[in-house]
């Protein structure tokens, strides 16, 4: 029979194996579980925390891009604007001085067209920017590795492990990449080498994307303080 939840983690902060009793009989013991327990909430706040910057970082950057977008849009809404404008008093003054119908009716169709044009334009105003993250917190997530090069040994035996997931069949890390692909957010191997590489050409979109990544695996490294309170309150009751 698989050991209980509570033994897994007390093994994962270096507690394999003690009892509340020993901690209720021992000073020493006692001390030793305060001590491991607040280490290893330090080492998950500090990865939260780095999660948390990186995630506000890419939303960031993500509305100083759609803040450009929303311009540039709103210059060729206002350039349409004016040149439809335009070609109505131009057809207006035409009218006016007698022109011939050709006269008017070629300003009618250029100036038509250069506001359509423009409108036409705005739909496909899509900016763009570089954005590096050599330190990619989500890559180690997608790939895998045996180590970890950006999350602690705690927090990476967390999220691989399935004892530490709800079903305690499959790891955190897999049901994260499973939702990944459920909801598209993975589609293609360019988004992949993007999302998951030292960074590259980003539009809005992909940048808020990163964000909500970086939230959803904060939020399941932040599960481990849950973890981390119930151990303390079984061992120091």
């Amino acid at each position: 029979m698989d050991a209980p939840h509570e033994a897994h983690v007390a093994a994962l902060v270096g507690l394999g194996g003690v009892t509340a009793p020993q901690v209720a009989q021992s000073t020493d013991a006692r001390l030793r579980v305060v001590e491991r327990i607040s280490l290893a909430g330090i080492i998950v706040g500090a990865t939260v925390a780095e999660l948390d910057c990186e995630s506000e970082r890419a939303r960031q950057a993500a509305d100083y891009l759609a803040r450009g977008q929303a311009g540039g849009v709103q210059g060729l809404t206002v350039g349409s604007i004016a040149a439809a404008t335009l070609t109505g008093i131009a057809g207006v003054f035409l009218s006016t001085k007698g022109a011939s119908a050709l006269a008017q009716d070629t300003t009618a169709v250029s100036g038509g067209a250069v506001a359509a044009g423009l409108s036409f334009a705005s739909l496909y105003v899509h900016a763009q920017a570089t954005y590096d993250h050599q330190r990619n917190l989500l890559a180690d997530v997608w790939l895998g590795p045996a180590v970890s090069a950006t999350y602690p040994e705690l927090v990476w035996a967390y999220l691989n492990r399935p004892a530490f997931s709800n079903t305690r069949t499959q790891a955190i890390r897999r049901r994260i990449i499973e939702r990944w692909k459920q909801f598209h957010q993975v589609e293609d191997a360019a988004t992949a080498a993007v999302l998951f590489g030292s960074g590259g050409a980003y539009d809005v979109d992909a940048l808020r994307l990163r964000g909500a990544m970086l939230d959803e695996v904060k939020a399941e490294v932040e599960l481990t303080r849950q973890d981390l309170a119930a151990l303390a309150a079984s061992l120091l009751r």
